[in-house]
């Protein structure tokens, strides 16, 4: 008998790990990628006259889903490259159609001059991936990376870039927004063998303070001699680290090839800017961004200083960096609407505007948002003569009060929206109200009004990011000639991907998913391809982000209302939103993207 029963539970075993098999051996659920979910196809352009060419910094939701929604509510239609010629692969992850873990340089090099040839006349071009495959390899090269094409014609990079962009500025009804960054303190981690070890260790080191030059000593050479030496102009940098894990990391090759990489990614910005002041042309923009730093004199300062010193006709050095390509699709619209300058008024509630959010932030939120009201030159009024308010969240500067903050911000937006003021709501608190604002945001906000919202990661990038939706969807509403559902849709679309990345994920779901991961064995900065942890990490991620998008974004939107019209006033319903197929662009946690349907009313 006994002999029987074991039999039996040992079948029972074995058949349970059959279904286990099976299960973790079953191809996974396709789920389309923003490469096929958004509209980028040339064949489908509507109006040659409203399209914009686009080169990403990378496939990010940043670069991507944030910049196309904006794009369509603003009366545009982007068109990207095809296939994965923009692309960053983590290490371990399947390689680009090229075979690289970064985009192909060459491919879109030429793509752009097709798009010149099939009639585009606006381009968005990020600077990284022309001349480096993308953000994170532009983090990466040390050295000359020259471009070699099918023909086997071979150019440096600033070759490619008079030979690609200024031929496109020949052309006097182009116009080139491009875009570029200062490169920030510390590699990527999970990115050509660098972990989080060797990510701490870089950033404590380029944090050392180094020798700070002013007047004719700020220049290109002195800035990289100085890159070595702490502030006192003697002691190497590494030395006053006085962190034995810091120091077995940073081996001199290490050192070198983090500080190559500085004076590559400076020198090519450097030339950039000389090229456009001494050019004929008026027809190229730049903006650079600068990425992560702090508000202390580390390695940035000099980098920093000397940019501002050479910024010229076309060049302008921003705070943040992920938020870039939103705030030129911001500066096309407001080109086309013939500079139109925005009555603007900032309300912040809270009281820590005066102070940076985080040891990665550079400028205080105040300073961060001056500098980007400065680009649109908008006209600072009273409350009470604005044609556009920002209402900015911060942190409570007296704890005791947070409810009573809590209150001002949610009754200034209902005031707001019941008298047809166009408000943009800035969440730059970083979670410092709990559940509360969040769940008195919900109960007593219609979302689909807001003109812009934005609650995302630093302030530097949240505020780009409700800058740039607040003043184009303005624009577009003030100035557009004919209402157009397509951006109406696309206004409801890039409202509900920044409450779902805010509030269902970064705020909900990404800390427990981390959580779960860990237990699982697997490193959420990187998840290797494993057919069984893959499905139960992606199980996991729908289990927690889809009910919460329901619950809090998408139960909000549907059945709210989207202004479509500011003269005369005009809203639609907003009859349905869904949020499907949630996947990691990047195989990691930080980011996430997913697919959002809306549909409005009939007018």
């Amino acid at each position: 008998m006994l002999k029987k029963l074991c039999i039996a539970a040992a079948a029972l075993v074995l058949a349970a790990v059959l279904v286990v098999l099976v299960w973790a051996l079953t191809p996974a659920r396709e789920i389309p990628s923003a490469l096929e979910s958004l509209d980028t196809s040339i064949e489908d352009v509507r109006d040659w006259d409203k399209v914009i060419a686009y080169v990403p910094l990378d496939d990010r939701t940043d670069n991507m889903e944030d910049v196309v929604y904006l794009a369509e509510a603003s009366g545009y239609q982007m068109v990207l490259p095809e296939g994965d010629t923009y692309c960053t692969k983590l290490d371990g992850q399947e390689p680009n159609s090229n075979g690289t873990q970064y985009g192909d340089r060459e491919a879109l090099m030429t793509w752009v001059q097709e798009m010149d040839r099939h009639g585009c006349d606006l381009f968005l071009l990020s600077l990284d991936q022309l001349f480096s495959g993308g953000l994170v390899n532009s983090r990466s090269v040390s050295g000359d990376f020259p471009l070699t094409f099918d023909d086997g014609t071979t150019m440096t990079e600033t070759e490619a870039f008079d030979a690609f962009i200024f031929s496109l500025a020949e052309d006097p009804d182009n116009r080139i927004y491009l875009f570029d960054s200062v490169v920030r303190l510390a590699s990527t981690v999970g990115y050509q063998g660098f972990g989080l070890e060797e990510y701490n260790a870089l950033r404590a080191y380029g944090m050392v303070a180094r020798p700070a030059l002013e007047g004719d000593d700020l220049t290109l050479e002195n800035v990289f001699a100085n890159y070595r030496y702490a502030e006192d102009g003697v002691t190497l940098a590494e030395d006053t680290l006085g962190n034995a894990d810091y120091e077995a990391v940073l081996t001199q090759e290490i050192i070198d090839d983090y500080l190559g990489v500085r004076m590559r990614k400076l020198q090519l910005t450097d030339y950039v800017i000389s090229a456009l002041k001494t050019a004929p042309y008026d027809n190229i923009h730049l903006l650079i961004g600068i990425d992560d730093s702090s508000n202390a004199p580390n390695i940035h300062y000099n980098e920093l200083h000397y940019l501002e010193q050479q910024l010229g006709r076309g060049s302008t050095l921003l705070t943040g960096l992920d938020s870039l390509a939103r705030l030129l699709v911001c500066q096309i619209a407001q080109d086309d609407y013939d500079g139109y300058q925005v009555k603007t008024s900032v309300r912040y509630i809270g009281g820590s505007q005066g102070i940076p959010s985080s040891e990665y932030d550079r400028y205080t939120l105040e300073e961060t948002v001056d500098l980007h009201l400065d680009l649109f030159q908008a006209i600072r009024v009273p409350e009470e003569d604005a044609e556009l308010q920002f209402l900015v969240m911060t942190a409570p500067a007296d704890p005791e009060q947070a409810q009573a903050y809590c209150e001002e911000l949610v009754s200034a937006l209902e005031y707001n929206l019941q008298h047809h003021i166009p408000t943009a709501l800035i969440e730059a608190s970083d979670n410092a109200y709990g559940d509360t604002l969040r769940q008195m945001l919900f109960d007593r906000v219609d979302f689909g009004q807001l003109v812009a919202f934005a609650g995302q990661y630093e302030q530097a990038n949240v505020t780009g990011a409700a800058m740039a939706m607040g003043f184009s969807r303005y624009l577009y509403l003030a100035c557009s000639e004919e209402p157009n559902e397509a951006c109406d849709i696309g206004h409801v679309r890039q409202l509900a991907n920044s409450m779902a990345l805010t509030y269902a994920y970064s705020l909900h779901a990404q800390g427990q998913l981390n959580v779960y991961i860990k237990n699982l064995g697997e490193d959420r900065n990187n998840l290797l391809p494993n057919p069984v942890t893959g499905k139960l990490i992606q199980n996991k991620l729908e289990d927690l982000f889809l009910p919460a998008c329901e619950e809090m974004v998408c139960s909000n939107l549907r059945g709210g209302r989207v202004i479509t019209s500011l003269a005369p006033y005009a809203d639609r319903e907003i009859t349905d939103v869904t949020i499907s197929d949630v996947y990691f662009p990047w195989n990691r946690t930080f980011e996430i993207a997913f697919t959002i349907d809306a549909a409005l009313a009939e007018d």
